[in-house]
């Protein structure tokens, strides 16, 4: 064989590789969408309520009943539905959207795409879908995450972490649920209390 059928070999075995990798890509995206699929028809109290210890008081933490659903979080993502509990309005972002800048939201809004900015939504519910990426920095009322959210984040209220999702940068909440198959890393503040160790 010459160095042309040689480079030709190459060049196909070059191809198959990419193939075979962005199957891959797109197989292990299609899992993390079930996952986050199967969490959200399998949930139904996210968050339980805990009622503050009052100082000098001796008795334990205790775990009140949930609240109303108006006061509760949006459910997980799963998949393309813009629909959130309650009659509160929302934003979507859909999956085959990209979007550079900065967005200010005076209402709920659910991230299934790419969001490369600020989201600030400090009163709001925030979802982010299974295969949607944001970052660098999001603020949020509640936030709930089964993608993939980097940078810095604030939540006034509680933030949810979905199997499969990821977490990278600084989390800072009121209240934390993260559910096994979540990866965290980066610094993690949970109602004045700090984790700076990486957690998977």
């Amino acid at each position: 064989m010459d160095l042309g059928e040689w480079l030709l070999l190459g060049g196909l075995g070059c191809c198959l590789l990419l193939l075979f990798d962005g199957y891959r890509r797109a197989r292990g995206r299609r899992k993390r969408a079930v996952a986050a699929s199967a969490y959200a028809s399998s949930q139904t109290k996210p968050f339980e309520q805990t009622k503050p210890v009052e100082r000098g008081s001796t008795e334990p933490d205790q775990t009140l009943p949930e609240a109303d659903a108006s006061s509760s979080c949006p459910p997980a993502p799963s998949g393309s539905s813009a629909s959130f509990e309650g009659d509160d309005p929302a934003t979507l972002i859909g999956a085959s959207m990209s979007v550079v800048g900065d967005i200010d939201c005076a209402e709920s809004i659910r991230v299934e795409g790419r969001l490369d900015g600020t989201l600030a939504a400090d009163e709001h519910d925030v979802v982010v879908g299974a295969l949607a990426e944001v970052g660098p920095q999001l603020s949020a009322g509640t936030l709930h995450i089964a993608g993939r959210v980097s940078g810095e984040q604030r939540v006034q209220g509680a933030a949810l972490i979905a199997p499969g999702a990821r977490v990278e940068g600084t989390l800072t909440a009121h209240r934390l649920a993260c559910h096994e198959g979540a990866s965290l890393q980066g610094s993690i503040q949970v109602g004045g209390h700090r984790s700076g160790a990486a957690r998977r």
